[in-house]
This record gives structure tokens, sequence and C-alpha cells, in this order.
């Protein structure tokens, strides 16, 4: 069956040329103007692939990806936008997107991008199970900092606690849960993933308590909400920090008194049922501006995992791309890849702000792009990664970076530009010696205590190393 696209462009003309393309690339596509017109036709028919503009009349793309888990649960999806920063990259992939297109692009960018799409799509309709018919999660790490937040899984797993995970977007926080839940007595039973973030705040309760018949206009049945489909498992709640207060009073409620009643409905139903939330936001911060109760951060903070950022874990990056390139050509029948020597440079010197879900996404678009080559070269990079970006993210090498950098008739922060080198210098050094900060010291001629206190002046937090 052809893989299903939903472009979703105000814009006629690109529409008919992204229809066009998709069309030529064999995909059965159709595209609508409005976030409005996208629901409706999510909802009358199944699509593997969403492709939208975030800048729409009405509806924003960014607020469509919020009713997609309701009306199109499992859709892989991509965003396009004339106004690209790195906070909306983030925002959206906190929404469930899995790549950002800055317009304007070249088609074969976006053909790659949808092409990552439909196998990921296909991907998910056969997931991998182990033996006794649970999803195994693997995770690929070398770097000291990780290998601390896998001890801490180890000791935590066995006992019913309550866990509060934070990190970046993209860092792994679902990964990390899965591994608790398969590691506990609750293994067998199931794990439900839910992501707060996802789902507008009036349907939200809706999804975690469910309802009874009549409960509201539509309610022509009744619902399990997501508590009652973990029963004897493992509910899982991302980005917690997004949830509205009076929510976050019925959920202590419940964490409290393990009971709760649904939509429309008097009678109690008691559940049994292991916590595990996360969040990308700072909750002691947003306790203070009187937007997350205290008591449920009290709550819900028994144990707190925190994750580092992929720039501070940088002994992980190699192993990290290995396993996911190869991971993903194993998915889709392509050949087994090498990744070249100028495309590592690249790949160890990018800093990551999106971390291991941006490093996930551009290894998949590297083997689509590369076809039936067995070396990835950096030509198949995302163009961010080859050449680095104006937010912060380091360019492939200092010294070139240098070379052809022009001081601006207005002149420029001198300070700011060597401390940029440095830190990339630094950084390189981290990664090339798999985070030891002796051996990385060598390798720039200088001591390790210089070396320390250049880690601590730049604010470099990373805890690898001896």
């Amino acid at each position: 069956m052809k893989t299903r696209i939903l472009f979703v462009e105000d814009e006629d003309r690109l529409r008919h040329l992204l229809l066009e393309a998709a069309a030529l690339d064999q995909y059965e596509a159709e595209g609508v103007a409005t976030a409005e017109e996208a629901l409706e036709r999510l909802g009358q028919k199944s699509f593997d692939v969403l492709v939208t503009d975030i800048a729409l009349p009405g509806m924003s793309g960014l607020d469509l990806l919020l009713h997609l888990e309701r009306v199109s649960p499992g859709i892989v999806t991509i965003v396009m936008t004339a106004y690209g920063t790195i906070d909306i990259a983030v925002e959206a992939m906190k929404r469930g997107a899995i790549d950002f297109i800055t317009k304007p692009f070249q088609l074969d960018t976006l053909s790659s991008a949808v092409r990552v799409a439909a196998e990921r799509a296909i991907a998910r309709k056969r997931p991998i199970v182990n033996g006794n018919g649970a999803r195994k999660t693997q995770i690929i790490t070398e770097s000291p900092a990780m290998r601390r937040v896998l001890e801490q899984v180890r000791a935590i797993a066995p006992f019913n606690t309550t866990v509060l995970i934070t990190g970046e977007t993209g860092t792994g926080k679902e990964v990390i849960a899965r591994a608790i839940h398969e590691q506990s007595p609750r293994r067998d039973r199931p794990f439900v993933a839910m992501n707060c973030a996802a789902v507008p705040e009036q349907l939200l309760e809706d999804e975690l308590f469910g309802h009874v018949k009549g409960a509201f206009t539509g309610a022509h049945t009744s619902r399990e909400g997501r508590f009652e489909q973990a029963q004897g498992g493992t509910l899982f709640l991302d980005e917690i920090g997004d949830m509205s207060l009076p929510l976050q009073a019925k959920l202590l409620r419940v964490l409290q008194e393990r009971e709760f009643e649904r939509l429309g409905s008097s009678r109690t139903v008691r559940v049994d049922v292991r916590i595990i939330a996360a969040t990308s936001a700072d909750l002691e911060q947003r306790i203070a501006n009187g937007q997350f109760r205290s008591d449920l951060y009290y709550r819900l903070n028994v144990v707190h995992l925190k994750l580092p950022p992929l720039k501070d874990r940088p002994a992980d990056i190699r192993p990290l791309a290995e396993h996911l390139l190869r991971s993903f050509c194993q998915t889709t029948g392509l050949p087994l890849k090498a990744i070249s020597d100028e495309a590592w440079q690249a790949i160890m010197s990018y800093r990551w702000p999106g971390n291991v879900r941006q490093l996930q996404n551009a290894m998949e678009r590297a083997a689509v792009l590369s076809g039936e080559r067995t070396k990835i070269t950096l030509e198949d990079l995302p163009e961010e990664v080859r050449g680095g970006a104006a937010t912060g993210i380091s360019p492939i090498s200092a010294s070139a970076a240098l070379a052809e950098a022009a001081i601006p008739d207005e002149g420029l922060n001198f300070e700011a530009v060597v401390s940029q080198v440095e830190r990339e210098l630094l950084l390189q050094s981290l990664a090339k010696t798999n985070g030891n900060k002796m051996q990385a010291a060598k390798l720039l001629n200088m001591k390790r205590t210089t070396f320390v206190e250049k880690l601590k002046r730049l604010q470099i937090n990373t805890e690898e190393g001896t």
C-alpha cells in the first residue's frame, strides 16, 4: 500500500507543487489550505505522514499538532516555516514533529525528509519486540553521566516509587521511562505514554480519566482514559509542566488516593498505576511564577532523574549515530553504511540543540539521501550540521570558520568570538577523547587544571572523563 501524505499549505502554488512532487515519488497525497480542513480530513481518512506549514490562516500549524494524538494517533509529522528559529523547532518537536524545514527550500530537501518520515511510519507499524511480546528498549551510551542515570534506573525500577525525569526536549526521557518499566515487576502489564503538551487543554482531562456515555455532546459511548488503560502497569506523563492548574489538582488527588471518576460519572474507579512524569520545563521556576503546584511537584519528585543534553556528553554522539544509522538501514532494507571522516568531523563538532531526536533524524535523512551507497558523506548531512548555524551551534571547524569570517562594518564582539572558538575547541577535544579531560587537555597542549578551569568559565557542564 502506498504511503499516504497530507500537505497543509495555504499558498496554492506551493501546495500544488508539493502534490506534484509527492506524485513523482509514488506517494498518495492530498492537500488542504487550513489546519481546520486538515482536522476534518484526518477524521475521514487515515494518513501516514503530515507536512504542515506553521503560519496558516486560523489555527496555526503548531496548534494543529496538539490535535493529532486524538484524531490521528501515530501519524508522522514534518513542519515547514519561513520563520525558522531554534525555539520554534524545539516547540514543534515537543509537540511531536520529527523534522523542521525552513522556507525557501529545495524540493530535494523536502523529498528526503518525507522519505524518512514515510520509512518511520512503516517502522511504527511493525515495532521490534522481545520474546515475551513487549517492546524492547535499547539504550546506547558510553558517557559516565548517562551510565550513572542507568545505575539509578536499575536501583529504582523494582519499587513503585514515583519518578520525575527532567531534561531538554529530545534527550530520551520516554526511553528512560520505558527502561524503568521493563526492569520492574510491572513489565508484563501495560506501559501507557501520553504527551500532555500534545493534547489540547480542554481534552486532556478526558484523555486521562475517560468519560461515560452522554457525559457531553458527542459522547455516544463510554471511553477508558489513560489511567484505566495502564491498570497494573506504568503511566508515563510527558511534558507535565504544560498541564493546567485545575487538572494538576485532579492529578494530585489520584496520586494521593489512587482513585478518580470518569467525566460524567459519580462512580469511583480505583487504579494501581505507577506514575513516571517528565518535563523539559523548569518546574521550580514555574512554581515561583504560580504556574505549577508545589504540592504536586513534591509528590512527583520522589526520585529525580536529570538527563544531560547531548552536547554535554560528547562520548555518546558517535556510538548513538552508528546505532541509529544501522537500525534505520536494517529496518528499511538499505545497505549498511559507514560514515566518512569529513562527515564525522561535522557530526562531532555540531552541538545538537534537538539532542538525540535530532541526531536520529539526521542519520535517517543521510541514509535515505545516500541511497544504495555504503558511505555517508558530508553532503548527505542536513545543512545546519554541515556548516553550523547562527544560533550558538558549532561550525565544522573553528579555524575554518575564522578563516572564512569577515569583520562586519559595524564591528564585532571580540571576547564573544574568542570565547566561542575556545568553546568549540574544548568540545571537539572532549569528543575526540570520548570525554577524557586529561587526554583532551593533552590534545590542546594544555594543563588539565587549565582545561578544567576553562570548562567552568565557559559553562560547559560535562561530568565526562577523569
